[in-house]
């Protein structure tokens, strides 16, 4: 955290008593861990993570401290870079999106829905959205975690696999 510590002191012109105040921690310490002299705490972590209103000084500090495993996403907030966790989070939205799914009516021709109808099917599409954001996601880390898996080797064979299937 030292780095994500000293990139937020000379970005904003913070002390080290504002930093310390954010960290529930003392002066002293912020200098310690700034000259590499002392770790930061789990508590100073939660402390950060909860009162530290700046989003990038968050994304260094979960960077730093998962040791590369975060990833920024473009609202700002950080999300856990590890293939176990797009696992889980990838899970989790396809439950979303089934439960969507299972709620709307795709029968009915669009000029006949309702506004609540819309609403729901815009619903819809946003769960589906966030599937593919999480799918792309896990798909370039297991192809970057497991280098014999190249998107364009799979996406060959599922262009082959629809074509026996006569869907292309």
């Amino acid at each position: 955290m030292r780095g994500a510590i000293i990139d937020y002191r000379k970005r904003t012109g913070a002390t080290q008593q504002d930093l310390a105040n954010m960290m529930h921690t003392d002066k002293a310490n912020i200098s310690h861990i700034e000259n590499d002299r002392r770790n930061v705490t789990l508590s100073m972590y939660e402390a950060g993570f909860n009162s530290v209103p700046d989003a990038h000084l968050l994304n260094d500090m979960a960077y730093e401290m998962t040791k590369g495993y975060t990833t920024p996403t473009p609202s700002n907030q950080v999300y856990d870079d590890h293939r176990m966790s797009f696992k889980y989070r990838i899970k989790e939205e396809i439950q979303e999106f089934v439960d969507a799914l299972s709620s709307n009516r795709l029968d009915k021709r669009p000029e006949y829905l309702t506004p609540d109808e819309k609403e729901h099917i815009s619903m819809l599409v946003s769960e589906l959205q966030d599937v593919l954001f999480e799918g792309q996601g896990f798909l370039n880390k297991l192809s970057e975690d497991y280098e014999f898996l190249k998107p364009q080797t799979l996406n060959q064979n599922r262009d082959r696999r629809l074509k026996m299937q006569r869907r292309i």
